[in-house]
């Protein structure tokens, strides 16, 4: 039987004119122009443009179409740079902005960077694809409370899922972090926080960190955060098989860890809040022999509070003759309580050599900035304060001192201070301690020390007062008009060039503006809710408001004529 559609009786498919527009309107647009997207090429490990069609939206608006010129002429790079900025803010980010076009989710699905945030909670298949799609980028493991990840919010998101609690045990602790474990080799930073108490929380934080061998090394890690402050376990913990050559930040607070020279000899910054469980001179001996191995630190923040309970002795006694030279530090933080200056924090202090350091803050917890001590906590902190000053040495390179609240709580301390600071340049002072009476005497001792001292003569470029509510205007105003102009004495001039007055609530800024003449040269810089003051435009707003009340009494008066 012959076939029916043999060569000679085919016949071409025609379409229609009208089928073919038809066509070409739904499915692609003719002669456009197209948008370029980057491709991961993954044997050399770059980012290559290649073409991608585009096709066109249902809404044929000029304007929307406008908009969407505008993103698409952005170079690939700058843009999966801003996809990283703001991945950094929120983990779902990178979610979010594969969901907005077919070309920016293909620049997210090949830029590894944007997703190594991993922010663990129960939702372990999303986490797991994003180590999968992180390829070889290194990780930034996240285990933080609710309340951190919705940008400091304390209330859920209400657009996400229940995917977390509060209230975590060891158990579900260590489910979330089994996803991540395999890849310690990856990790460029480790975040975990806890604020409640749970019973072996780090033994299901650290389980998979404590292991010895290669698989539990972390040659990439960077940065270390580990937070508990109401751990009760006192067993020291060993990380990483004893090998982080590239850690460079820690912050710890409320555990224990074995201070081993290849995990912590590099390190460059160092949050250190005590566990507790040592006190007195084990404390202190425990905190130098940490400082002795990590001698390079530059940033060193160093909190011991008080707490209750059962203490522990330090294995090893610290010579009292000796010192740990701190060549390289620059900044130094020290953090106490309200009324409560414990003793090792004096012994550790007397301990150190700190020949180079720039900056010193004297600090106090910010859950009780809000409370004054009473009189019996004054008392002993007043003693404490002395014999902290005694056992500070004299630092002949610092430049920038902070003291607030309890640290100002004795006025002849920041006297006594002054004379082992001689090159002094900026001074801050905060909370309700520093009143109208201290801010004069300061002021004279300031005088009077620039005036006698020949050799070291101490000037201060900046005198700041920060959250002082006691001190007033009147106050201000006599101070830099009489108080810190040091007079035609045997050395005439300003012992401070500039006063920075910062969220004072008693200072009336209207009653600064008679300073805008001062002869005596101190410049006064008032900041009001973190934004600067501009006296030009409060004097402005001075005369016009004067103007008006001038244009309205006469109104009044000449509306009083008429009717009379």
């Amino acid at each position: 039987m012959p076939f029916t559609l043999r060569r000679s009786k085919r016949k071409e498919l025609v379409f229609s004119r009208s089928l073919v527009e038809a066509v070409k309107s739904k499915i692609f647009v003719p002669n456009k122009k197209d948008s370029y997207v980057c491709e991961w090429h993954s044997d050399t490990d770059v980012l290559i443009q290649g073409k991608l069609r585009t096709y066109p939206c249902s809404d044929r608006s000029p304007t929307l179409r406008r908009q969407r010129s505008r993103y698409s002429h952005l170079p690939a790079e700058l843009l999966a740079y801003i996809f990283i900025l703001g991945a950094q803010d929120d983990p779902l980010f990178p979610i979010t902005i594969t969901h907005v076009c077919r070309s920016w989710r293909a620049l997210a699905l090949q830029t590894p960077s944007l997703w190594r945030i991993v922010s663990l909670d129960n939702r372990l298949r999303l986490w797991n694809e994003y180590i999968r799609r992180s390829r070889a980028c290194t990780l930034d493991i996240r285990l933080v409370p609710q309340s951190r990840k919705n940008n400091g919010s304390s209330s859920p998101d209400p657009r996400s899922r229940a995917h977390g609690r509060y209230y975590l045990a060891a158990q579900s602790v260590q489910n979330y972090l089994h996803c991540a474990a395999p890849h310690i080799s990856r990790w460029r930073s480790l975040e975990i926080e806890f604020q409640h108490y749970a019973p072996y929380l780090w033994n299901g934080a650290l389980s998979a960190c404590c292991g010895y061998g290669p698989s539990s090394y972390a040659p990439q890690l960077e940065s270390l955060t580990l937070i508990n402050p109401n751990n009760d376990d006192t067993n020291e913990f060993t990380l990483f098989g004893g090998y982080a050559p590239k850690l460079r930040r820690v912050t710890l607070n409320g555990i224990r860890l074995t201070w081993l020279p290849d995990v912590f000899a590099n390190l460059s910054a160092l949050d250190y809040t005590h566990h507790g469980f040592t006190r007195g001179r084990d404390a202190a001996a425990e905190l130098l022999y940490m400082l002795q191995i990590s001698n390079r630190l530059r940033q060193l923040k160093v909190s011991i509070p008080s707490r209750a309970g059962a203490h522990s002795s330090f294995p090893f006694r610290f010579p009292a003759e000796d010192s740990v030279l701190l060549a390289h530090l620059t900044e130094l933080s020290i953090i106490i309580e309200d009324t409560n200056l414990p003793s090792a924090l004096i012994q550790f202090i007397a301990h150190v050599s700190i020949p180079n350091i720039h900056t010193l803050h004297l600090m106090v917890k910010p859950t009780t900035n809000d409370t004054r001590p009473s009189r019996a906590g004054q008392s002993d902190i007043s003693t404490r304060l002395r014999q902290f000053l005694k056992a500070l040495p004299r630092l002949y390179t610092l430049r920038r001192l902070e003291l607030e609240y309890a640290w100002l709580s004795d006025p002849r301390f920041i006297f006594m201070l002054l004379h082992v600071v001689p090159s002094l340049t900026h001074l801050t002072l905060r909370g309700p301690h520093i009143t109208n009476s201290p801010l004069f005497e300061l002021c004279d001792i300031l005088r009077a020390r620039y005036r006698s001292s020949s050799k070291y003569p101490l000037i201060l470029d900046v005198l700041e007062l920060d959250r002082c509510e006691h001190v007033t205007a009147g106050a201000l105003v006599d101070v830099v008009k009489h108080n810190l102009d040091a007079g035609t004495g045997r050395r005439p001039g300003m012992c401070v060039r500039a006063v920075h007055v910062k969220d004072c609530v008693g200072v009336d800024v209207l009653a600064l503006r008679r300073l805008k003449s001062n002869p005596s040269g101190v410049r006064l810089r008032v900041w009001r809710k973190g934004e600067e003051v501009d006296f030009g435009t409060l004097n402005a707003k001075a005369t016009a408001a004067k103007r008006h009340r001038y244009h309205q009494t006469t109104e009044d008066s000449y509306v009083s004529l008429s009717t009379y």
